[in-house]
């Protein structure tokens, strides 16, 4: 791409996703907002191939949820790609149940959503045993096939932006189970992103990652596999906290190959280079594969989504 190219951005649902937000988000506190096409895609995989294949400059990815915890297939996803995390925007996901104007919640009889959705929503759900839950492939594709559908008795569990695109009312808003319902989305790039890379990657992006690799503190992520010996994750363990790193997420994630053997998938904030160089160093000094799967800074959104 180039700099008078359309800045594009690829993310897993239909317009008005929750990933479409923490998309714009990005775009709002990277001052690309006016250059940015937004290209929808209906997997995880699909938005990986999408900066793979230089169709898209990056890519939004949800990494975790407050209520429900990690997205695992992106994980994996990570580990397998050549691809960085660049940035990190935190989204409180409000769920909504959309409808026709002026249909009674009790006169539904089917709720589409992602099931992901529908599984931070099994509360209100229980409540209304008439309404069936429906998986669907995206909380905002959701609302397009319920309006398309224009029957009055279908409903979609999706965000208020989702109600807009779909042009549908909200007939009960914030089913979720938990007030703080919050998701971490990633912006992926290219591995080569913010460094000599012979224009295969949007300029701006490289912009964008030195930059913020000039800004202390900043967010660390990488996944490591262990020796498979008494005390190998404790001792890793100890020798981040010696070096005063903040570990903010630790989970493992089976090696296929090796039986009942795993990777570890860690997030830490660093708050100088120098901590960071001696992070790094312990990590190939204290494994048998080690990662980096990013180094950036995180985004708030605390408006109604």
């Amino acid at each position: 791409m180039t700099k008078e190219a359309s800045f594009q951005i690829a993310f897993q649902g239909a317009p008005g996703a929750f990933s479409h937000r923490a998309g714009q988000l990005f775009a709002e506190h990277s001052g690309i907002r006016d250059e940015v096409k937004f290209v929808p895609c209906r997997s995880f995989d699909e938005v990986f191939n999408a900066i793979l294949s230089e169709r898209c400059a990056v890519g939004v990815i949800p990494l975790e949820n407050s209520s429900i915890g990690s997205i695992v297939a992106n994980y994996d996803l990570l580990w397998k790609s050549p691809v960085s995390i660049i940035g990190e925007v935190y989204l409180p996901i409000h769920h909504h149940l959309l409808g026709f104007a002026g249909t009674q919640v009790k006169a539904l009889t089917n709720v589409y959503s992602h099931p992901a959705a529908l599984d931070q929503c099994r509360n209100f759900l229980k409540s209304y045993p008439a309404m069936k839950p429906v998986a669907y492939w995206d909380t905002s594709g959701a609302a397009l096939h319920v309006s398309a559908s224009a029957n009055r008795k279908n409903a979609a569990i999706a965000s208020e932006f989702a109600a807009k695109e779909a042009n549908l009312a909200i007939l009960k808003r914030n089913v979720e189970d938990h007030e703080g319902n919050n998701t971490r989305f990633g912006i992926i790039a290219p591995v080569s992103a913010g460094s000599s890379n012979n224009g295969k990657v949007d300029e701006r992006i490289d912009e964008l990652v030195i930059a913020a690799s000039k800004n202390y503190p900043l967010k660390l992520s990488c996944v490591v596999a262990l020796p498979h010996t008494p005390g190998s994750l404790a001792n890793l363990l100890k020798v981040f906290g010696d070096l005063g790193a903040n570990l903010t997420k630790i989970e493992s994630r089976p090696i296929p190959e090796m039986r009942f053997h795993y990777r570890f998938f860690l997030d830490m904030e660093i708050s100088s280079r120098e901590q960071e160089q001696a992070i790094l160093k312990a990590c190939g000094e204290h494994t048998e594969e080690f990662k980096l799967l990013g180094r950036y800074c995180i985004w708030q959104d605390d408006s109604d989504s």
